[in-house]
């Protein structure tokens, strides 16, 4: 994501006393103690612009853990650099439980395209839970007039070279996720990068570009309005949302994987008591009607997991986005 830094900050609070609310929980919960958190204010810091994914879930979510901790919450929005700027202050915060960054896993893939960013992906932060993923779809400009995955990679190589593919910008999950696939299958395509989604998106649809990995929900209406073509989809397990597309890997790219998912850390050094509360607390919403419905509306399937569970993840993700950028050739700079 290529986002200004000149775009100004914007704020959510959501307060509520924490003596008021002790009757609204039963004793299945720990209660706000549990946080150890001091009587000041808590940060959601999201280094990505208003309107993004992980900009709705931070307030999705800051009301609702509001009034479970009895602390007064912020989203803050700092956008820049693809994340970096958001991300670097959070992982020079306090470890006191009072400062989360609400990101994505194209985080981990920062240190592959950018060569200087002043945190350690892994090792700075501490992964305190998974909100959801979103699927994406392989999509193509009708003018190619391929409706299969083999029918688009014949057209590839019979055009090496020619076929222009966009994205939102260099290392940018779509990107990525393009190069993950052209490796796979040997093929030869041009990237061509543009200043976030809605300029490749128009230019996709203009024709000007001929595929691009789209999240399925952005690419589903535009299918049906017959404006583009769904080859596949880039996660390994069929989507129950979108039965009628199949995943890349059943269509001719064994072992294709790609899942864009959305998560909340924080600073390295977080007590184990602060992480694991959160995690409880924000798993558990993940199972209420309001916050799945928001999510899904949103194209996120909520998927609930231990801290443990996601930094396990977020290691096997750099080493694979790792594998990808060195095939691909992209180099940081």
């Amino acid at each position: 994501m290529n986002d200004s830094t000149s775009i100004p900050r914007r704020k959510f609070v959501g307060t509520m006393l924490a003596g008021a609310l002790a009757p609204c929980y039963g004793s299945a919960f720990a209660g706000e103690d549990s946080f150890g958190l001091a009587d000041k204010l808590v940060q959601f810091i999201v280094p990505f612009t208003p309107g993004t994914t992980p900009d709705l879930c931070a307030r999705l979510f800051s009301p609702r853990l509001s009034e479970r901790i009895g602390r007064t919450i912020v989203v803050e929005n700092r956008p820049g650099a693809s994340g970096i700027i958001g991300l670097g202050a959070v992982a020079k915060a306090a470890p006191d439980g009072h400062t989360l960054a609400f990101s994505t896993n194209t985080a981990l893939t920062l240190p592959l395209v950018y060569s200087s960013v002043p945190f350690d992906v892994i090792e700075s932060f501490s992964p305190v839970a998974m909100l959801g993923s979103t699927n994406f779809a392989l999509c193509l400009h009708p003018s190619i007039g391929a409706s299969t995955l083999a029918q688009f990679i014949d057209y590839v190589r019979r055009n090496p070279g020619k076929v222009n593919y966009g994205s939102p910008g260099k290392g940018t999950f779509h990107h990525l996720c393009m190069e993950m696939l052209t490796a796979q299958l040997g093929l030869d395509m041009v990237h061509v990068p543009y200043k976030g989604s809605a300029g490749a998106t128009t230019d996709l649809l203009a024709g000007h570009i001929k595929a691009m990995f789209q999240p399925m929900h952005v690419a589903v209406p535009l299918q049906q309005e017959k404006r583009l073509e769904i080859l596949g989809a880039s996660r390994r397990e069929q989507d129950p949302g979108y039965p009628a597309i199949a995943p890349l890997d059943k269509l001719g790219a064994p072992g294709y994987d790609a899942d864009a998912w959305y998560a909340v850390w924080g600073p390295r050094g977080m007590k184990a008591q602060t992480v694991a509360a959160y995690n409880q607390e924000i798993n558990r919403l993940l199972e209420t009607s309001d916050v799945r419905a928001t999510l899904v509306k949103q194209g996120v399937t909520p998927r609930p997991m231990k801290p443990q569970a996601l930094a396990d993840l977020s290691r096997a993700e750099f080493a694979k986005w790792q594998g990808v950028v060195k095939a691909a050739g992209i180099t940081p700079e």
